[in-house]
């Protein structure tokens, strides 16, 4: 059982996992809310996963450098690894984990990843920081998998709506493949029907600084998720099941043809030695969209 850390404010209480510094829980004090999946081996075993060095299936189980092959398994491996405490209060949180002798063996760069969650009255905010600890580039992509514990197949009307303009899509997926040879018209609004995800997650492109919205049948604002510099949003769950994950993501799934050398892998980023990159996310839940 790994190690779990608690955070506390007025309103909320979170639980956070040692094990790829998940949030296993995220409670809503005075409702007794639980606002996050509970992982059940049917439906999906995970709550808010986090998505490093790639993010989705790749089409050949690994992926080139240049000559040599490095299999990794989809969404990458960050989620099952260990992290550490830098510090803890009762409203933040900071941990960190290193590349390892066995992470080395399928990615050969040298890494360190810190995750800090900070409790507002409002919710949550999260911020990566990914550092290059090698003396070459390193290349990743980076990605948050959270799932929301909503009433979307019980109830019809539900939608998620982007509020800047410079959002396009659906993009759609099939076998979890993604190709972008599809419409690229402004999308504001995404409608949650039974059959919305039925050939798996849908792609939004042009993210950087939007904001997500989950609206309810009623029209009220249920959450919203404030992204900073990550492009993509992917939105994904499973048929009869009241669950929504809403994805920021820095890269995606593979393409159909996708060639397999890390290099042409959409979305990657390449990060000089020494050098940090970050991302942010808030998940707010307005008082007055609690159901």
């Amino acid at each position: 059982m790994a190690k779990t850390w608690t955070l506390e404010n007025a309103r909320w209480r979170m639980t956070v996992s040692a094990r790829g510094a998940e949030i296993c829980r995220l409670t809503e004090k005075s409702a007794s809310r639980e606002w996050l999946w509970t992982p059940d081996n049917k439906t999906w075993r995970s709550t808010a996963p986090l998505l490093f060095p790639v993010v989705g299936r790749l089409i050949h189980n690994g992926l080139w450098n240049d000559k040599n092959f490095y299999p990794l398994p989809a969404h990458g491996f960050l989620r099952h690894q260990a992290f550490s405490l830098l510090q803890h209060s009762s409203g933040t949180l900071s941990l960190i984990s290193h590349a390892t002798e066995k992470t080395l063996s399928i990615w050969p760069f040298k890494f360190s990843v810190q995750v800090d969650y900070q409790l507002l009255d409002t919710g949550v905010r999260i911020v990566w920081r990914v550092t290059n600890r090698d003396r070459q580039p390193l290349c990743f992509s980076l990605g948050y998998h959270p799932g929301f514990a909503l009433p979307v197949a019980q109830e019809r009307g539900w939608r998620v709506t982007f509020d800047d303009a410079t959002v396009t899509g659906p993009f759609y997926t099939r076998d979890r493949t993604l190709s972008l040879a599809q419409n690229t018209d402004v999308v504001r609004e995404f409608a949650l029907t039974p059959d919305a995800f039925c050939n798996g997650a849908v792609y939004f492109a042009g993210c950087q600084g939007s904001r997500v919205n989950v609206v309810s049948p009623e029209g009220h604002r249920v959450l919203q998720c404030r992204l900073t510099n990550q492009p993509w949003v992917a939105l994904w769950g499973v048929p009869g099941a009241d669950l929504l994950c809403i994805e920021p993501l820095s890269g995606t799934t593979d393409a159909p043809d996708a060639s397999g050398q890390q290099r042409d892998k959409r979305g990657m980023q390449w990060l000089a030695a020494g050098a940090m990159y970050q991302q942010q996310l808030d998940i707010v839940f307005p008082a007055d969209g609690a159901r």
